[in-house]
């Protein structure tokens, strides 16, 4: 397990876990390092949020008991977000540590803005919304035609929502994660 400093932060606590630098493989080349136990948690916290929000959204028949529940959407509401989330943290994290050459980056006066149109989150983000999106598309189309054999019926909202919300998630979690993460202290 590696080891943890305490550092104080413009009135916050961090904890800093520590990530060696290894001669054969540099860290910024590789990710999981910066998938923590932190990391997961915050991905779970936010998928059971959102996925609890979609499914008041996307099955409100079922909770107001008028319709029978659909499992694999209800699955897909709360993994899709954690695994966007986590994906998205850990390529924050990644990136504020290439960026920082493995050292505590000082406080700036960047905003939040600033922070996501700067540091390629942008272009990250779109990748995992498109990744993702498509995967959750393939899913939901085999779904309704196994159902009922005909994509007539299949609304456009879960359609819409698999590119546009991982698109969004991506954006935040990785400015979030890439701001959190510049003020950790890493042993080189």
């Amino acid at each position: 397990m590696s080891p943890s400093k305490k550092i104080a932060t413009q009135n916050h606590l961090f904890v800093a876990q520590t990530i060696p630098r290894e001669k054969e493989q540099p860290p910024e080349s590789r990710w999981l390092p910066f998938a923590t136990r932190a990391t997961f948690m915050h991905a779970a916290i936010v998928a059971v949020i959102i996925g609890s929000i979609l499914t008041l959204i996307n099955q409100s028949g079922w909770v107001a008991g008028s319709e029978p529940l659909q499992l694999l959407p209800l699955i897909m509401v709360f993994l899709t977000p954690f695994a966007v989330v986590t994906v998205s943290q850990v390529a924050g994290a990644r990136q504020a540590y290439i960026d920082s050459d493995g050292h505590r980056m000082p406080a700036n006066s960047e905003s939040f803005t600033g922070t996501i149109v700067e540091h390629g989150i942008p272009a990250r983000a779109v990748a995992i919304g498109l990744a993702v999106g498509s995967l959750n598309t393939i899913i939901v189309l085999a779904d309704a035609l196994l159902r009922s054999g005909d994509l007539a019926a299949l609304s456009i909202v879960p359609l819409g929502q698999a590119y546009v919300l991982p698109l969004l998630f991506g954006l935040l979690s990785q400015a979030i994660s890439y701001r959190r993460s510049r003020y950790q202290v890493v042993k080189v």
